[in-house]
């Protein structure tokens, strides 16, 4: 039930392209965390919708408000800050991006991992798309459960604390799912693949998402015992359909 995707699978979709799954899992632990504080803590959410309009993410967008770019606080070595909504979406034009100081080389990867899904995905055309978290409660993941509690999981207390407009943020007043923001909704889903991901609250069952997976695994094995450029790693995007809701 589930197979690479191609390009041309797509065409009927239009704009709009199967959500992405992110493997908070693989490295992408602390990277989940700020996705998630942008999805379901911060006020207002971002929610996880996003629009790809081909900008390169450099902070010179035209107008005050696409050149400001939200200070993350102060990286220790080996660190870089990580943005939420991503600074290749129009959604960054919004203002209001949250931040936070991760390990180099997981950010590394996760842009790594969205320039090729833009590329094979999207065509490197402008494109919507859906951000999904995979394994969620996986150890080191603190922020995605706040889906159905925000009030008690969006604490900012981490090492590197979540930054928005330059300081760090808050924690939402809202105590249950049915108080977030409509886009910030979300359900735990069951892939056929036997990943849990958790999803848009209206997500249906049968809705064809993508994951990255490396396509040489050897390849990632070696550029992770070795500390290389994740740039090495090259991603297909695996179909995987929603079997179940679990909560």
């Amino acid at each position: 039930m589930f197979g690479k995707l191609t390009f041309a699978s797509l065409l009927g979709y239009g704009l709009a392209q199967p959500g992405m799954i992110f493997n908070c899992a693989d490295n992408l632990q602390d990277i989940c965390n700020n996705m998630c504080w942008g999805a379901y803590c911060t006020r207002p959410s971002f929610g996880v919708t996003l629009n790809y309009d081909r900008y390169g993410g450099t902070g010179d967008r035209s107008g005050a408000v696409g050149r400001a770019r939200t200070n993350g606080g102060n990286p220790r070595a080996g660190e870089n800050c990580d943005e939420y909504p991503f600074a290749s979406t129009s959604d960054a034009d919004k203002g209001g991006q949250v931040t936070k100081c991760v390990v180099s080389r997981h950010n590394s990867r996760q842009g790594n991992i969205i320039q090729q899904f833009y590329a094979n995905t999207c065509n490197n055309q402008a494109c919507q798309f859906t951000v999904t978290f995979g394994n969620p409660t996986a150890p080191g993941v603190q922020y995605c459960e706040a889906y159905n509690d925000p009030h008690g999981q969006c604490i900012n207390d981490q090492v590197a604390p979540i930054y928005k407009n330059g300081a760090p943020d808050v924690r939402p007043a809202s105590k249950k799912r049915s108080e977030l923001e409509v886009k910030a909704q979300a359900a735990l889903f069951l892939m056929s693949s036997g990943m849990k991901v958790l999803m848009p609250i209206d997500t249906l069952v049968n809705s064809t998402f993508v994951h990255p997976t490396p396509r040489n695994h050897s390849m990632k094995a070696w550029v992770e015992d070795n500390d290389e450029d994740e740039d090495l790693i090259e991603w297909d995007f695996i179909e995987d359909v929603v079997a179940a809701r679990l909560d």
